[in-house]
Order: C-alpha cells, then sequence, then structure tokens
C-alpha cells in the first residue's frame, strides 16, 4: 500500500500542495487528474523522492520516505519527458540500470531478457537510444524501471506520443502489473483514465479535491468523466 499522510510543499512562498492525503492499494491504478499547475508534477517528485516535503509523510507498506534508502528500492518513476542517455544502445542502458541496483551479473541477464521480452524490445536492443522512436522510448524506460519490480510504479504520461497499438499494448502491461503493485498514472488524456483507472486523484490548485472510485466520479456528471472534471475544476 501506498499511504500519503497531509503532505505539504511550498515554493518561494506559493503552495504547490497543501495538506494532502491518500491511498492506493495493491491491484489498484489510480489516476492523478488536474489542471496545469495543480501540483500533480510536485507530488510525484514527492513520491519519488526528487522533492522533500516541507510536511507530512509518505509510506510504502509502512515504510516511511524518512528511510530513504528502503523507501527508493520500493517505488519506480518514468517521467514524461525522456531520461535516456542518447549516446547508448537500449541493452546498455539497460545494463547501466542493472548495475546502479548492484544485481549479480546472472540476475541481471535474466531481468533483462524477461523485461525485453514483456515491452517487446528485442528488435531495438543495439540501436542507440537517440535513434529511438518516441514509442521505444517510452517502453525502453519502463522496462528500465520493471527491472527491480517496485512496489510503487509511478507514470507521468504514460501513452503521450504513441500510436494507437503501442497505446493498447502499453496499457494491457501496465494493467498486468497493477495486479500485484500499486500504480498512480498521471494525466491529462482521459482515454487513459477510462482504459486503466480503478481510482480517481484529483488535484486542484495544491488540494486533493477527490478520491473516488472511477464509477464515483462519473457519476458526478451523469455518468461522463469529461463533465464531472469540469464540474469538480470550475472554481
Amino acid at each position: 500500500m501506498l499511504k500519503v499522510e497531509k503532505v505539504s510543499k511550498s515554493f518561494s512562498g506559493k503552495k504547490a500542495l497543501d495538506n494532502v492525503s491518500f491511498s492506493v492499494t495493491e491491484g489498484k491504478i489510480a489516476a492523478l487528474l488536474g489542471e496545469n499547475g495543480a501540483g500533480k508534477s510536485t507530488l510525484l517528485r514527492i513520491l519519488s523522492g526528487f522533492f522533500e516535503a516541507d510536511n507530512g509523510d509518505v509510506f510504502i507498506n509502512n515504510i516511511s520516505i524518512s528511510e530513504r534508502e528502503k523507501y527508493l528500492n520500493n517505488v519506480g518513476y518514468v517521467q514524461e519527458i525522456s531520461a535516456l542517455y542518447g549516446e547508448m544502445t537500449a541493452y546498455d542502458f539497460l545494463d547501466f540500470v542493472a548495475d546502479l541496483h548492484k544485481m549479480a551479473v546472472n540476475e541481471q541477464a535474466e531481468k533483462i531478457k524477461k523485461v525485453t521480452k514483456m515491452l517487446e524490445l528485442q528488435d531495438v536492443l543495439m540501436q542507440r537510444n537517440e535513434t529511438l522512436s518516441k514509442g521505444y522510448k517510452k517502453r525502453l524506460e519502463l522496462a528500465a524501471v520493471l527491472l527491480f519490480s517496485p512496489k510503487v510504479l509511478l507514470l507521468d504520461e504514460p501513452t503521450e506520443g504513441l500510436d494507437p497499438n503501442q497505446k493498447d499494448a502499453l496499457r494491457k502491461i501496465i494493467k498486468q502489473y497493477a495486479e500485484e503493485h500499486v500504480i498512480i498514472i498521471s494525466t491529462h488524456t482521459l482515454e487513459d483514465v477510462e482504459a486503466l483507472a480503478s481510482q480517481v486523484l484529483l488535484l486542484h490548485k495544491g488540494k486533493l479535491l477527490a478520491n473516488k472510485t472511477l464509477a464515483e466520479f462519473k457519476k458526478e456528471s451523469d455518468n461522463n468523466l469529461l463533465a464531472s472534471f469540469r464540474q469538480a475544476t470550475k472554481n
């Protein structure tokens, strides 16, 4: 379980997050929604350990984020903007990430083979990252995170820029991984929310306005997700 307790964060005296609390259990995919500037990216960066909260705490299965190394061993984060080293091949990048996690050599080979097959990267393993299509870059970044099987997976705009077939394939992988893990997707693509999410977390001006099942959230406006979003964020 991921549990967020009364998390706040300010920048230059302006609150980006204001006393945010929620939890997401294993087997659930939570969609983090909100307008630009609502605090979504700030929250993801706190959950992933990039930022420190001013107040509050975050737990993964009762491990506090203050226990930094133990906590970070349980969380994976795929950003919207590519973080690949362009001069590396796809295989070199996966090998590099495995080294960072201090995997044994035999374990590295096995896990790289597993994630490569899962994300269908076999044909581009020897290709330099800078030459990969956006779809392959997305899959490679996800593969790198899945190498160490994090209990909590944070995905920022996971299908942005992908073609319909790539989106469908990636959604299947995300849903499969969620069966025994916690996943949070931050997205403006409501199609992804409909296809993936069972829980909606709505941020507005740094506050958590809604923490509901997708069905409950849609009922706010005649079972229409876009209308419910507009209704909740109109003020």
